[in-house]
């Protein structure tokens, strides 16, 4: 059936075609979003195909920060990255007038347009697919789904299309670990996390710096998994956690109390407590939850290095938190991580990597330099 959509949208409705004899549409939205560079200076952004299953729309009065979040079937994916048939949620981000007109080309029914304006999950034409240009990282969130940052839009097509690019595009320039499948890029099950954690730390610092003061300060590491690593590699070490799960004897010293704020109440402590926190030689954090920006905090006050792996945003409970750029509150984990490095020094710049295990394995850190 032929669907009436508003005079204003007609323009944005035609499908890619690219059999002969056929005009091609190509339906061009940009990001604004900075893509993350590669090694070689080149923009690291791979090419993806997706079949929009429903979506929802996010709108804002705010220059270019209305969003798109559709989710979708990979259609065409990227090696090592995301491969056909692989669920993911598709982030589009643009200026409130363009978004909608994005969303209005896949909408299933006209019909939808008030709802889908109101904000509700609305859902997708089956028959067409979406072409992106994303960031060549994919991250996943709590519940395993793979979130595509786009940086483009390149068109929509009809299913019934010739593909607009080659099936599972090799792109060799930003490789990361997204599937455990791959045997020439294995990725760990959580349970290793805690090793490949301390085994980066100590690959990345070196022993020296670590063993420095009263040795390294794991703040909300619970079951002290990765302070038996780096016990078991001859580097002290303290567990900083108001509930620690450690057990008797674990080899290591337990300070049970929380780090709040920067940690000054910790280190105008006169006693032992005081004493092993002001001269600590390093705070990591292994998806600390409440504790994790005063891991920066503290790490800046003391002048040590510090390296974090950023999880729970909790934006309830930190309602004070702002994005620099855009002034909106901290409620994703990627707007949580941006947010992290843009607490470094005006003349310092925080560093990113990513560890090889299943969740969030995005590390924040110092320069050991």
């Amino acid at each position: 059936m032929h669907k009436e959509y508003p005079r204003e949208l007609t323009d944005l409705l035609h499908p890619l075609s690219m059999g002969p004899n056929k005009t091609q549409h190509n339906i061009t939205f940009q990001s604004t979003k900075k893509t993350k560079m590669s090694g070689n200076g080149r923009a690291a952004t791979i090419i993806l195909s997706f079949q929009p299953k429903h979506f929802k729309l996010f709108l804002s009065k705010k220059k270019n920060s209305s969003l798109l979040v559709i989710n979708a079937t990979c259609i065409n994916g990227a090696k090592n990255r995301i491969k056909s048939g692989n669920a993911a949620l598709v982030h589009i981000r643009q200026p409130k007038d363009l978004i909608c007109k994005m969303a209005s080309t896949l909408l299933q029914c006209a019909g939808s347009i008030h709802d889908m304006k109101k904000g509700g999950r609305v859902e997708a034409d089956a028959t067409k697919k979406i072409v992106v240009k994303a960031h060549a990282h994919i991250e996943r969130n709590r519940k395993g789904d793979r979130l595509i940052e786009c940086e483009e839009v390149l068109c929509v097509q009809d299913v019934v299309d010739a593909t607009y690019l080659p099936v599972n595009n090799d792109d060799e320039e930003y490789l990361e670990y997204i599937s455990g499948n791959n045997e020439e890029n294995p990725i760990s099950h959580k349970v290793q996390r805690s090793k490949i954690f301390a085994d980066w730390l100590i690959a990345t610092y070196g022993k020296e710096l670590l063993c420095r003061g009263t040795g390294v300060l794991d703040v909300a590491g619970g079951d002290g998994a990765t302070c038996r690593h780096l016990v078991a590699n001859g580097i002290p070490v303290n567990l900083l956690d108001p509930n620690p799960r450690c057990g008797a004897n674990p080899g290591f010293r337990i300070i049970a109390h929380p780090l709040n704020g920067d940690g000054s109440d910790l280190t105008v402590r006169d006693d032992e407590i005081g004493n092993i926190v002001r001269n600590c030689s390093f705070v990591c954090g292994l998806h600390p939850d409440q504790g994790t920006e005063p891991c920066v905090a503290l790490a800046e006050r003391l002048n040590v290095k510090f390296a974090i792996l950023p999880c729970c945003v909790m934006p309830s409970l930190f309602p004070h938190r702002m994005q620099r750029k855009h002034g909106d509150p901290v409620r994703s984990y990627s707007a949580f991580c941006q947010y992290l490095l843009d607490m470094a020094p005006e003349n310092e710049e925080f560093l990113v990597d990513h560890l090889p295990f299943v969740g969030r394995n995005k590390v924040i850190y110092r320069s050991p330099s």
